[in-house]
């Protein structure tokens, strides 16, 4: 009994220690960057919170976001979290601020990823049946150090609530394949849930309506398993019917109640939407998902997103995992599915943004655990593993352990750049550097300077002739030059040192390359000229986090860590 007891209190204070860095993970700095918008979606959506209110009596204007690139589902829930701060800081009867907005949003994001990372482990139960149960704490560190759970956590976005309700309807369908013929009760009560769980996917994001596929695939072997097809085809065919009808209905209806101005609004939904799905395929090619330009699918997400977002060693067990486990197991085999459903109709299109690969991110991890759980080594080897597939994650977390990069790099502009100085910078950030930040707020003096800075268009370089001469102007004023992030020069340059990736080196894309330098001449040639000297401008200071993934997909790094590198004129022998 005594040794019952202490076993008991080890696991509860296993059990605590595991939640409590869980919780650290996700909840670790909230408020980073604020009160600036680094995050263009996150900046939209707090927007349309403050927006959010029923002062008219037009029921279109009544609570209308006037932004519908994604649903209203988050954004009320953001909404009403953000009044409850209000009241609990005595402040309710002012109007909701950006940091408050957005402080919300991450609260929601933050409790989302926490929750996914416990759908992770119950499927993993469903899924195999632990006979080691003394080595079940082993599987947390694999889910709570993944680094796309800790990104996505600190991103008032939609992509945790995302990834945690397509694994909630993973998790219905495992059951639902589970239910005895027997349990028909259980079967509609469990179809009608998943109904519920894919309205307020819908809601939050009108993108997850792919997630219908892998409900609709349990609820058809449940039924072809219950209702014999040859014997009886009329009963097969009405059950099967009825389970869709629910299924749709209850999903369709509740998304509409969740996300009400997608209808009420229903020519401002379908702008947005025609917008979203002409950047989404390449029928418009903006300036900011020009890195897709010339990209292989599939190959691009093996190369440029899992490796980073999901850590090296856990991408490729996880994909390992995924390929070789269990074929005869139905229960993978969904699990498979509900990873292929979604994956392959989004690695094809042409912007292959992180974000639209968030909803199997924690499939892949279900895999890598599972994977781990069959290699027949003994306990030291395998939690060596575990410790090389954690430490992208745990690296990872320096990224809010310290000031926002933007502000390591803000406070040594006002230190070191004299007062007056003519600073080419580039345009479509979200925000300029230098910002004002609390480190300096001791020192009032240093904020007395003012720099002349030109947020130049990169962009159109080449294809303007007015940029070109604005350029050669600028330079020679150019005090110092800014390269406030990856964004122009890594997607339309080749320079070899910026291009190594995973799996992913220069000699597989001298076509791209070239074709970027036939494209871009102008721009290949300046940031060619600025990083090797010839441009009379001397790399002065960088300020990177340390992660090495700058060559990750473009939104990877640039909304909360950027490489930010600052250079400076070189003096010639006649100046004074």
């Amino acid at each position: 009994m005594k040794k019952i007891k202490r076993n008991n209190n080890f696991q509860l204070i296993l059990w605590f220690l595991i939640l409590g860095v869980l919780f650290y993970t996700r909840f670790l700095n909230l408020s980073w960057g604020l009160p600036y918008p680094f995050h263009p979606d996150e900046r939209n959506m707090a927007n349309a919170i403050q927006s959010l209110n029923c002062q008219s009596s037009s029921i279109k204007d009544c609570f209308n976001p006037h932004f519908f690139a994604y649903g209203q589902f988050s954004l009320y829930l953001g909404y009403i979290i953000a009044l409850f701060l209000k009241f609990i800081g005595g402040n309710f009867k002012e109007l909701i601020s950006f940091e408050e907005a957005t402080l919300a949003l991450r609260l929601i994001s933050a409790t989302a990823s926490i929750m996914t990372a416990l759908m992770i482990i119950e499927i993993i139960k469903i899924i195999i049946f632990d006979k080691k149960k003394d080595q079940w704490w082993l599987n947390w560190p694999i889910v709570i150090f993944s680094p796309y759970a800790i990104q996505f956590a600190h991103f008032g976005t939609t992509e945790s609530l995302l990834m945690y309700f397509y694994l909630l309807l993973i998790f219905f369908a495992l059951k639902i394949i589970n239910i005895s013929k027997k349990n028909q009760s259980l079967f509609w009560k469990r179809v009608f849930l998943s109904g519920f769980v894919w309205s307020l996917a819908l809601a939050t994001k009108i993108s997850s309506a792919v997630f219908v596929g892998i409900t609709v695939l349990a609820i058809f072997y449940y039924v072809s398993n219950s209702f014999s097809f040859k014997k009886n085809f009329i009963i097969w065919l009405k059950n099967l019917f009825f389970s869709g009808v629910i299924f749709l209905f209850s999903g369709l209806f509740f998304a509409v109640i969740f996300s009400p101005h997608n209808i009420i609004n229903w020519q401002d939904f379908i702008g947005s939407m025609r917008y979203e799905s002409d950047v989404a395929l390449g029928r418009y090619i903006a300036f900011y998902p020009r890195q897709f330009e010339g990209t292989m699918p599939i190959w691009f997400q093996l190369t440029k997103i899992f490796p980073y977002a999901m850590g090296l060693v856990i991408g490729l067990i996880g994909l390992i995992g995924l390929i070789g486990l269990g074929w005869r197991d139905n229960r993978i085999n969904l699990v498979r599915l509900a990873f292929l459903i979604y994956f392959l109709p989004n690695a094809f299109i042409f912007t292959k943004w992180t974000r639209f690969m968030v909803p199997v991110f924690p499939i892949l991890t279900i895999f890598a655990v599972l994977a781990v759980k069959e290699i027949n080594v003994n306990k030291i080897i395998k939690m060596i593993i575990i410790m090389f597939m954690i430490l992208p994650g745990v690296n990872y977390l320096k990224v809010y352990q310290k000031p926002d990069i933007r502000f390591q790099a803000s406070d040594w502009i006002y230190k070191n750049i004299p007062d007056g100085s003519y600073i080419l910078s580039e345009t479509a950030n979200v925000v300029d550097i230098p910002v004002k930040t609390q480190n300096l707020a001791i020192d009032k003096k240093i904020y007395e300077k003012n720099y002349q800075i030109i947020s130049f268009n990169f962009y159109d370089l080449d294809q303007s002739w007015e940029l070109q001469n604005q350029l050669k102007e600028h330079l020679k004023k150019a005090d110092y030059i800014f390269v406030p992030s990856r964004r122009v020069f890594a997607n339309h340059t080749c320079q070899d040192h910026f291009q190594f990736s995973f799996f992913s080196f220069q000699t597989f894309f001298k076509d791209r390359c070239l074709s970027l330098k036939e494209k871009y001449p102008l721009l290949n040639k300046y940031y060619e000229d600025l990083f090797s000297g010839k441009l009379g401008f001397k790399k002065v200071a960088e300020f990177d986090v340390g992660l090495n993934d700058e060559m990750a997909e473009e939104t990877w790094s640039v909304f909360d860590h950027p490489v930010i590198r600052i250079y400076k004129k070189l003096k010639m022998k006649n100046d004074n």
